[in-house]
């Protein structure tokens, strides 16, 4: 009995290794991470799109957070190319919620430097 648990335990091991390895050696290529991305994107943005149907709420948070969505949404719909080459350049893995960090990454740094170039504009002239 001892020797078919150590061989089964042997047999799952070996298949764990080598699916295991095949999986995290498969990489997919630019043109299949352009649609994956653009995919994730897409999503993204009908996400944000759900939230903007909040905007008549009576709680002052939920306003809040559907025009940040708002916002959100026009960037991704409007940088979608520079985001997708983004992307692949920085070699995003293409799982829903690393895209997600990205693009809030990308949309919070957007905003600061519009900010940031705004302010300093504005406080030169003073």
């Amino acid at each position: 009995m001892k020797t078919k648990a150590a061989i089964f335990s042997v047999f799952m091991v070996t298949l764990t290794l080598v699916f295991g390895f095949n999986a995290a050696c498969e990489e997919i290529r630019p043109s299949q991470a352009a649609n994956v991305y653009e995919h994730l994107l897409e999503q993204y943005i009908s996400r944000c799109d759900a939230k903007i149907e909040m905007k008549n709420s009576k709680m002052d948070n939920i306003r809040q957070a559907a025009a940040v969505a708002l916002i959100k949404g026009a960037f991704a719909k409007t940088y979608k190319k520079e985001l997708i080459n983004g992307m692949i350049q920085d070699g995003i893995s293409p799982k829903s919620y690393k895209v997600q960090v990205y693009l809030n990454d990308q949309f919070y740094s957007f905003v600061r430097d519009r900010f940031y170039a705004s302010f300093t504009k504005k406080k030169s002239t003073l």
